[in-house]
This record gives C-alpha cells, structure tokens and sequence, in this order.
C-alpha cells in the first residue's frame, strides 16, 4: 500500500476545507449514498485491514453503528475489520489505537470517547500513516485526521430548542439534560440548545444538570430535578434518546405526562417507538448508519488509492422526528411496522377473557424492571405499556430498578403506600425482593412476576416467564448435536443470585455435566453485561491452549460481546456462540453468521400475559386462573428467523 497517495488525498482535503462551507456538501438526493459510485468503481481485489472503534457498546445507539460498520465492510468486500468496544474507558480506547498503530492497520475509523484523551494517539496513528476517519465525534486540534463524518450536532441542539419555542410560543420553561462532560456530541448539542435560547427571557433554564447520557441517570436526575421545582417544567431537552427515556420514566412516575414534551436525540428505535406510541414528543434523526458507512467508504477508497471528490467534513444535516414526519427515520424499519410476525404459541392467552371483561373501572398497576440498560427489558417495558393502553383505562406506573435491589424493594413499599391494585415485577434479586413482596400480598395487593420467579413467598397471584431451565438445556442440546464427537465449552453465565441466571445456568448442566466428551473448560459470570462478556472471554480466551468449540452465553448482550472478542482473535470459524434472549441485534448477528443461534423465550408475550392477569384480577373479572405460565423457549438459528418474536425489527 501506498503511504505516499494517502499523502497526496490529504493534500486535496486541504484544499477542499478553505472552500465556502455554506455550500451544501451533497449533490445526492440521499446524502447518505456519499461515495457509492466511487465504491463501486474501486477493485476490491486488494485486501486492506480497517480497526473501527466505538464509545460503548452498552448503548444500542453505537451497537447501530457497529452494525452499519460492519455491513457496509462486507458490501464493499476484501476487508479485515477490527472492531473494537471503547467501554466508556478513554485510556482503553487510547491503548486500542495504540496496538491497531503496531499491528499496521490500513485505516481507523474512530468515535472517540473523549476528544483531548485520544488525540495524542490518532496524532501517532497519523503521524505514522495511517488515515484516521471520525465519526460523529470529532477531534480538533489533531493535525492530519483525513476526514470527519458525522451529524451538525450543534444545529441538531439548535433544531430541538427551536421546536420548542415554535410548541410555545408565548414561552417555556425548560428543563435541560446535557450529555457525558468533555464528549465532543455534548459540548456540541448543549451549544445549540444555548445558541438559540440564552437571551429569550420567556424561554427560562430551571433546571440544567448532566446525566451523562445514561437512562438510569436521566431517570434519577429528573426525579431529582422534578422534586426540587415547584412548578413543572413545559419543556425536558435531552441530549440523546437514553436520558429522555429515562426522564419519560419519571414523568410518567409522577403523573405530568400531559404536561411536559420531551425532545430525545438519536432517533433509537425505541424513542420512536415512544413518540408513535405518544412517550416522547419528538427526537433528533442524525442517520448513524449513514455516517458510519460513509466513513467506511472515506477509508477503503484512501486505503486502495481509488479516485473520490475528498471532503474533510462531512455534514449530515439533523431533523426532528415526531409522529408527523416518522417515515423519515433511518431506522423506521425496526419498529416493526411493516412486518408483524404471528403470535407465538401461547402468548395470546387470556385475550378473549380481557375482551369480555369491562373495562369502565380505572385502575393502577405498577410495573417493575430490572435495568433499563438492557435493550431486553426496554422492549418488555414497552410490551407491558401496549398492552395497557390496548386493555384500557389503566393508569401505569412504570420503575426502573436500575439493576439496585434496594431502589426495586423501596419501590414496591412506595407502591403499597399509594394502594395500587396490582404489581407486576420482574425481580433483580429474589432472595432481596421477597419481603416487600410479601408484604404487599399481605396488603392485599396482587403480584404477578414475570421473566424472573420468586420462590418462598406465599400468595404470589402468577408468574409468567420462559422455562429459563429449559432454555439451558436447549442451548446445551444444541451444542450436543452440532457436535456428535464431543466439543469444549466455554460458559458465560449472568449475574449472580438473579433467577434466569441461577435457572439457565442449572438447565446447561443438567445436559452437560456428566458428559466427558463435553468439558467446561472456562466458566464464570459475565453480569449479563456485553461489555464483561467481551472482557471475560477475552481473558479467557487468552488462558486457554486451544480454542474453545462452543461459547454458550446467559443471554444475548454477553454473547454479543463475546462474539466481539472471537473476532479480535480471529476465531470467527472455529468457535460457535449460542446467546439467550434472541434481541434485535442477537438476532441481525445470526442472520449475517455472527452468532450461531439465539434463544427465543417470547418476552413481548409474557409482558402482555401479566398485565391481562393483573388487569383481569383487579377488575374482578372470569379467566381461567394458573399461578404458572411458562413459555416454551425455542434456538432461533438461520433456518428458522422467522418464528422470532422479534423479527420485524430487523432491518
């Protein structure tokens, strides 16, 4: 490869930066098809090695652009991809382009986690040839960076204030959620917010705190912030789609949903799930995917020394998503509102008997789950919302437990204060819930669990989950007869004392223990966190002679994150990766050969379940009572996508 031409493309770069930036940079009817053409004239033939890197891949918005990444490498072709997670670790993130310096990658295509810490290595990268491409975070004050790709974050933060005041235009109050400190899209976006609203005395900030771009956090600091105002705010401004979720939480929480609109930004799937369904009122479209392929394009074409029309910066300009303009989002299609897969066997349970029960009578349910960190739980969550608003007349309160058994126990005492007529939990602890369980069986409040049971309190209505010890035992059933000979197994299994990870955990041994020919040969908890599933495997990977057969993980987020270190070690084709809860992008990543197979255990179905008991229950309706519905769980594989609950979210 060429050091001397990638010289000469940022020669061009210079000369195109000083030209008027007022110009549109895109002649395209859809900027995001930048560069196809020039793609599409460059051979393939040289194979050329790309390392991408991201903030966190706990976050489903980076997880899109992962995906975008890597879809867009295979399409082009005759690339090695390195793809790695920063962790939300700066010094991570630094030492990650320091090997990829070493390892002499062709090209590295970056978001950083924070701008001053990672400039001194891409200026090493640069410094030692090596094209760098930012993505939606950009770097300054770093000589060389050959392009960067990414959204108008600042007329983005200027777009949401500006559909605020155009709400109001009598004036508002607002109530703002700046993003992480120091990371290049929160300075941005808090900018914009600023730029249009600082010196309009009818559109004051009452409240303006950092919740570091965490739902958890935005759940917390606008509970905090609510309390502290005696007055509610017109407006939340949040600076991306998880705190504005989070903030929805707490709104809803205290009964001011029809008095607060709520501006997210990304445009997540489940935000604009939330703003068809009437959550949030609108969220910022920066097309992710669009950046991060064009980015990719920027770097195959340097590294293969192809002709393109070289622009340092590339602008895709944001727009705000509400229920009126849906159609424009980039990932509309996840919705799943164009395909809608059949029922899976069992999940339309008590349907008829809610149909025949009145529903004149209002009532409140409270909901509980354990960590909205988790895309899994998000689509429970708004499982059991859909299913409220299809039975009517429910007033919902919706907790986070933000993985904190303490926080889910006070909640459920709160809720016995308030004398609601029902509970449906999913507990983060057994042993630490049951006690303000009981008691509030004891207050005469029904509880029905879901996904997570409880044992050893007396009186709970229902629990309605999978058979998570029959999930185990098909993930090993399937390793079993993948492989005839016998194979090693690498276990990852979920956080301790939780009850899917104590049950998934007993249906893989059930099968394999006793079974010489199939080993454990690495075993330990991953948390059921993405990032500890890529940490875990990869110091496990590196203990052990030889690879492992088979990485059977607890759920999808570790298998995910294992499947990243696979990859890193160039074990893609010898290891299978069997995950648990078939999400979104477990089920993209068998469909595309990354994971092997995923288990399906309906979680949509047994949210709406619960709320039908829950609902039928205190409204002193007939149903056909059984305290244990258990879903069968079922291996989704390539042969059989189509029966995933899920599917209609994938692209």
């Amino acid at each position: 490869m060429s050091r001397t031409r990638k010289h000469f493309w940022w020669l061009i770069a210079l000369v195109v930066i000083v030209a008027p930036m007022t110009v549109p940079v895109f002649a395209q009817d859809d900027p995001t098809n930048l560069y196809a053409d020039a793609i599409a004239a460059c051979p393939a033939d040289q194979s050329i090695t790309i390392m991408s890197s991201l903030p966190d891949l706990a976050f489903p918005f980076f997880v899109h652009m992962q995906n975008q990444i890597a879809a867009e490498a295979e399409s082009i072709g005759n690339i090695e991809l390195i793809q790695l997670d920063g962790e939300n670790d700066a010094t991570k993130q630094t030492a990650d382009v320091e090997n990829a310096i070493v390892q002499g990658v062709d090209a590295i295509v970056i978001s950083p986690i924070q701008v001053d810490a990672i400039s001194p290595a891409l200026q090493q990268a640069i410094d030692a040839g090596i094209p760098v491409i930012t993505i939606d975070r950009r770097v300054v004050g770093v000589d060389g960076i050959l392009a960067h790709v990414g959204a108008d974050n600042v007329a983005g933060g200027e777009v949401q204030a500006n559909t605020a005041v155009a709400a109001f235009p009598d004036g508002a109050s607002i109530f703002h959620l700046q993003g992480q400190p120091g990371a290049g899209p929160a300075i941005d976006r808090n900018q914009g917010v600023h730029n249009v609203l600082d010196g309009m005395s009818a559109f004051p900030f009452v409240f303006e705190q950092t919740a570091n771009f965490r739902r958890d956090e935005g759940l917390s600091v606008t509970e905090a912030g609510l309390a502290g105002l005696s007055t509610p705010p017109n407006v939340i401004i949040a600076a991306n789609d998880d705190m504005a979720l989070g903030a929805l939480e707490a709104v809803i929480a205290a009964g001011l949903q029809d008095e607060i609109q709520i501006y997210g930004f990304d445009a997540l799937p489940e935000a604009l799930a939330s703003v068809r369904d009437g959550g949030l009122t609108g969220t910022i479209e920066q097309f992710p995917g669009g950046q991060s392929r064009i980015a990719m394009r920027i770097a195959a074409l340097v590294a293969r020394n192809c002709a393109y029309e070289a622009n340092p910066l590339v602008l895709l300009t944001p727009i705000m998503i509400t229920q009126a303009n849906l159609d424009q989002s980039e990932r509309i299609g996840e919705l799943g509102m164009e395909a809608t897969p059949a029922a899976a066997p069992g999940t339309d349970l008590y349907a008829d008997s809610i149909a025949a029960c009145p529903a004149d009578q209002s009532i409140t349910i409270m909901s509980s789950l354990p960590d909205l960190a988790f895309p899994f739980f998000v689509h429970m969550q708004a499982q059991i919302a859909a299913e409220a608003e299809s039975i009517g007349n429910i007033e919902l309160i919706q907790l986070d437990g933000e993985n904190d058994a303490t926080k889910q126990t006070a909640d459920v005492e709160n809720a016995i204060v308030q004398g609601v007529d029902a509970i449906v939990i999913s507990p983060i602890q057994v042993d630490a819930i049951s006690p303000a369980l009981q008691q509030a069986i004891d207050a005469g409040i029904p509880v029905i669990t879901i996904d997570r049971r409880v044992v050893g309190v007396d009186g709970i209505l229902a629990h309605v989950g999978a058979d998570n010890v029959a999930g185990g035992e098909v993930q090993a059933n399937t390793a079993v007869a993948a492989f005839p000979d016998g194979a090693s197994i690498f276990h990852l299994q979920g956080q301790p004392g939780a009850g899917p990870a104590i049950d998934r955990n007993q249906g893989v041994h059930n099968v394999l223990d006793g079974m010489s020919a199939f080993p454990f040969v690495f075993e330990q908890t991953a948390n059921f966190r993405r990032d500890e599933g890529l940490s875990v495997t990869e110091a496990g990977l590196a203990g052990l002679s030889t690879p492992p057969n088979v990485i059977i993980a607890a759920n999808d987020d570790m298998a995910l994150g294992a499947l990243e270190a696979v990859i890193a070690a160039g074990l893609q084709d010898e290891i299978q990766i069997y995950g648990f809860d078939a999400l979104p992008e477990a089920l993209a990543s068998v469909r595309d050969g990354g994971l092997t197979g995923t288990i399906e255990q309906f979680p949509g179905g047994q949210s709406r379940i619960a709320m039908r008991i829950a609902a039928l229950n205190a409204r002193g309706c007939d149903y056909e009572a059984n305290p244990l519905v258990l879903l069968t769980p079922i291996m989704i594989t390539q042969a059989n996508l189509d029966q995933a609950e899920r599917i209609g979210e994938l692209q």
